[in-house]
């Protein structure tokens, strides 16, 4: 094999090289030294060479004498003839004989020189070779004049013979004529008249024929699905005529009629429509396109039915069903054009040749598409009506409708667009004579993108088929164009639906399942949008459809959270039930459902990230490129490459510049911003948020969420700390010594409600918390937890006294934490009593969940200790009067509720100032004016000490001592 091989490229080698030679030797630029120089180029051995070549030009030199022999003996046995003809060139022609026979004597003195002669004049016989052919050429041109001249008229006399015999002789009148029209070109140059009579005589001639030809090429058309050898004897006939352009467009247009009598089969034209374009194949290819809209008239979704409410009722139904035959009707439709292609693939081969076949399928298909395209609109039009063309009579266009959303929607448009796709790759695949061209130029070692004949027919049938892309594509070009548009009523009255279940989610017990069923709702609608996106548009108009889905995802999130704040008024109002673990574990299901769709949304987005940094890549794709005369000839063609250039044809023609990226490179525009919106890589910090409106409306959820189980677990102390201020036991004075009375003296009824009600809250929060994936779904919307007990601080600072300032945010933040109030209170040692609790939290042994289920509990601990710590210290604030009993019974509540806070061994609880509240009531009215004396001579002027001393001044009012 690899000795065969070498030879086949030896000899290929050899020949082109014989074929170069040869084309120097006749060229008017001919000189010795380039012949030679070509010649021994690819020769090592040129002393060979040089033989081989000597031994070459003699051969050559011998095969011009016999061919002038010949020609010699053609003018001898022509020249008699013409005579007549030919008198004005008698003088000319007299001294060509005498050059001839003077060269014809030369050359026999030549062929008995000495050898010796021949080494001192190397360059004499390429001379004389080069001579020899010059002068064949101009006898092959003068006998071409003078056969013409001389068998002119009796070819012209013999063609009416030809075409009235019984049956016409088309055959040799077609050979007649084309000799005619070659000895025409040849007298083109002669002097003297008759020019214009035999170019009428030609015309004349020819449209004879052709009214003759006519009629047996339509016969062979009707009869080639049998017999295909009487249209290939018309394809010789019209090639000899250079008619094949009419030949094809007739050929063109007769072999679809059985794929449009399908198309238009269906939908109620019946089989009169069938038989009306079987009878008459051509009224369909009209140019007005007449004969196809009555047709398409036959097909309705929406049958009309506007009499009454029955009626309308049964069109829905009916319409509902055409549309799904429709789109099952689609992929059979596409087989049997397939079934044709690949018929045609074979037969046109066959007819008019490998070169010619693509070209030839690719017409068939492009006309197997042009009468139905309008059709083809109308019915997409009935499945989901185009962006501002709502149809009036659509399905669901009654008078509370919105213009009307068809019997499919954009799912059934995005089905036949899909289908659509799939037939076009499918029908590429049928177009497999690329191979043939292909093989042919690496044949001749021509280069591809090189201007041969062969070359330009194969990318002319590429530019043949991308025009019949996109006239198949382009009744989804409305669709494709303003996709945003397309998807708002649809995805919109699903939203309104789903909005309409969550408002009229009211009752606590079922909440947690209903909404769980709702809150994911959206988001394989959304997914499915995407889909639809990457589909028709892949990757244009990116922005128009995320900000779409965005307002989607937004509006569905607000809707869940209004539903959390209905649910939370019900909740805590007086007249609702009373509340138990249960109603605890209920609202944290709730908060789950928040987690889980925000970990939806982000994952979500995520996806659609990833894949529009794909569709980047596939945007640059420029297979099938408009203007691309040497691009490459794919051998195939995915439906990814198809949807690619059907979406830029479509959408691209507004973006089409190309500007620089940033890094120096130059993409198309619509690229560049779409790599922009999602970043180069998946790693890039520097990109943008797809769903912002989403992510802050589900950052709203999540608020929501907690402060619905912030309320649930908080509303039992804030319904017993709501009215303390107001008791009468804080206006008691007792007698004695204070100290001595004060261990007979119990906590009251409603603090001990409330530290047994933080003591039940762990076991209400450790059930949920043991459920590690309801966990890990909670702590996605746990950042921020703390802001829900913001409210009591508040009111804490308002009734000390303080006023409102620019920085409340972070007083608050400072008396919340407490770490570092210590120094500011009465024992320098409180900052010791959190730490072990702490310490004590960090160094607990246990897996990951187990610690994982403890941090959640302390956190929302934490959460409802701060809130109750900051109510009592506001209600403190607001007793009017304290008396020494009262004051006893405030401090013993607030060691019993510090000793709660203790027993739950959560980080930062109790809180310091508890302790230091429950000090200054009790503390002796000296050590009290000194104490508020000192924050006088203080350096830190903070709005936290500023707090702390107005609640000083506070408890010294209440106890009336006066500072």
């Amino acid at each position: 094999r690899k000795f065969t091989s070498t030879t086949d490229t030896t000899m290929s080698t050899s020949s082109a090289l014989e074929e170069r030679l040869s084309a120097l030797l006749a060229s008017p630029n001919f000189s010795v030294p380039a012949y030679l120089n070509l010649a021994l180029r690819s020769s090592a051995n040129h002393e060979e060479q040089m033989a081989s070549l000597a031994l070459q030009l003699q051969i050559k030199t011998q095969s011009c004498h016999d061919e002038i022999g010949r020609i010699g003996a053609e003018l001898q046995a022509i020249v008699p003839r013409c005579a007549a003809d030919v008198g004005r060139l008698k003088g000319g022609l007299e001294g060509m004989e005498l050059d001839v026979a003077g060269l014809l004597a030369g050359m026999d003195d030549d062929d008995g020189d000495d050898d010796d002669n021949n080494d001192n004049n190397n360059h004499h016989p390429l001379h004389t070779l080069h001579s020899l052919l010059n002068l064949r050429t101009h006898l092959t041109a003068a006998r071409s004049i003078l056969a013409a001249a001389a068998s002119w008229d009796e070819t012209v006399h013999s063609i009416p013979a030809l075409l009235s015999a019984a049956p016409p002789k088309l055959t040799e009148a077609v050979y007649a004529l084309s000799q005619l029209e070659a000895g025409a070109r040849a007298l083109r140059g002669m002097p003297g008249g008759g020019r214009e009579e035999r170019n009428a005589s030609l015309a004349k001639l020819r449209s004879q024929l052709e009214t003759l030809l006519k009629p047996q090429l339509l016969h062979a058309l009707r009869k080639m699905d049998t017999r295909l050898g009487p249209l290939q004897l018309c394809v010789g006939m019209y090639g000899s005529l250079g008619k094949m352009e009419v030949l094809r467009e007739e050929y063109v247009r007769c072999r679809p009629g059985e794929i449009i009598a399908l198309w238009f089969s269906f939908g109620g034209g019946g089989g009169g429509g069938s038989a009306k374009m079987k009878s008459d194949e051509r009224q369909l290819h009209d140019e007005d396109g007449t004969g196809e809209e009555d047709e398409t008239k036959d097909f309705d979704f929406s049958e009309d039915a506007d009499d009454g409410a029955p009626q309308s009722t049964q069109s829905t139904t009916a319409n509902v069903t055409n549309a799904k035959q429709f789109i099952d009707f689609l992929p059979m439709f596409y087989e049997a054009v397939l079934e044709l292609l690949s018929k045609e693939r074979n037969q046109s081969r066959l007819v008019f040749g490998a070169k010619l076949s693509p070209s030839i399928v690719a017409q068939v298909l492009m006309e197997c598409f042009k009468p139905i395209v309008n059709s083809f609109e109308k019915r997409l039009g009935s499945l989901c009506p185009a962006p501002g063309k709502g149809y009036s009579s659509a399905v669901g266009g009654g008078a509370g409708s919105r213009g009307g959303s068809g019997v499919g929607g954009m799912e059934a448009i995005a089905a036949a667009y899909e289908s659509t796709i799939q037939f076009l790759s499918l029908a590429y695949d049928q177009m497999e004579a690329w191979d043939g061209s292909k093989d042919s130029a690496d044949a001749k070692g021509v280069d591809s993108s090189s201007s041969d004949p062969t070359s330009d027919k194969s990318n002319q049938a590429l530019q043949t088929i991308r025009q019949a892309f996109i006239l198949i594509a382009s009744p989804f070009l409305p669709y494709q164009r303003a996709l945003a548009e397309a998807e708002r009523d649809p995805m919109g009255e699903a939203a309104s639906m789903v909005a309409k279940d969550v408002r009229s989610v009211v009752s606590f017990e079922d909440a947690a399942e209903r909404l769980g069923g709702l809150a994911p709702f959206m988001f394989p609608l959304a997914e499915a949008a995407i889909n639809r996106f990457e589909l028709l548009n892949s990757g244009y108009n990116a922005q128009a459809t995320l900000s779409s889905i965005d307002a989607l995802l937004s509006d569905h999130a607000s809707e869940l959270a209004i539903a959390m704040g209905s649910l939370s008024g019900n909740a805590t109002s007086d007249s609702g039930p009373e509340f138990d673990e249960q109603h605890v574990h209920c609202a944290l299901e709730i908060l789950r459902i928040a987690g889980l769709f925000k970990r939806n949304l982000k994952s979500f987005e995520h996806s659609v990230r990833d894949r529009l940094r794909v569709l980047s890549n596939q945007m640059l794709d420029s297979v099938l490129e408009d203007g691309s005369s040497n691009a490459e000839i794919p051998d195939s063609l995915t439906p990814v490459q198809i949807r690619a250039m059907l979406a830029k044809e479509a959408c691209a023609a507004a973006s089409a510049a190309v500007i620089d990226d940033g890094s120096g490179v130059k993409f198309p525009s619509a690229v560049v911003e779409l790599r922009r919106l999602v970043g180069s890589s998946a790693k890039d910090a520097k990109t943008t948020l797809l769903f912002p409106k989403a992510l802050e409306a589900t950052s709203r959820l999540a608020r929501s969420c907690q402060s619905f189980v912030f309320e649930v677990c908080y509303a039992i102390p804030e319904r017993h700390l709501r009215g303390i201020s107001a008791l009468p036991v804080w206006k008691q004075d007792g007698s004695g010594d204070m100290e001595e009375d004060s261990y007979g003296i119990l906590p009251q009824s409603f603090i001990t409600h409330v530290g047994e009600h933080m003591l039940a809250l762990v076991q209400a929060l450790e059930p949920f918390a043991s459920d590690s994936e309801a966990l890990g779904l909670a702590n996605e919307v746990m950042s921020g937890v703390k802001d829900v007990a913001v409210q009591p601080w508040k009111e804490f600072v308002s009734a000390a006294g303080c006023a409102s300032s620019g920085d409340d945010s972070a007083t608050l933040d400072t008396l919340m934490a407490g770490k570092s109030l210590s120094k500011h209170l009465l024992d320098e040692d409180d900052a010791t009593d959190e730490q072990p609790t702490e310490q004590d939290d960090n160094e607990e042994d246990g897996d990951v969940e187990s610690k994982a289920s403890t941090a959640f509990c302390n956190q929302w601990l934490d959460v409802v200790g701060l809130a109750v710590t900051g109510r009592i210290l506001e209600r403190t604030m607001r007793i009017p009067r304290l008396g020494r009993k009262g004051a006893e019974h405030l401090a013993a509540d607030l060691n019993y509720i510090r000793n709660v806070f203790t027993a739950l061994g959560v980080a930062g609880h109790p809180h310091p100032l508890l302790k230091y509240a429950a000090q200054l009531v009790i503390l002796d009215e000296d050590s009290l004016r000194s104490r508020i004396a000192s924050r006088c001579v203080e350096t830190d002027s903070s709005e936290t000490l500023d707090v702390i001393r107005r609640a000083e001044l506070r408890i010294a009012y209440v106890r009336s001592i006066s500072v």
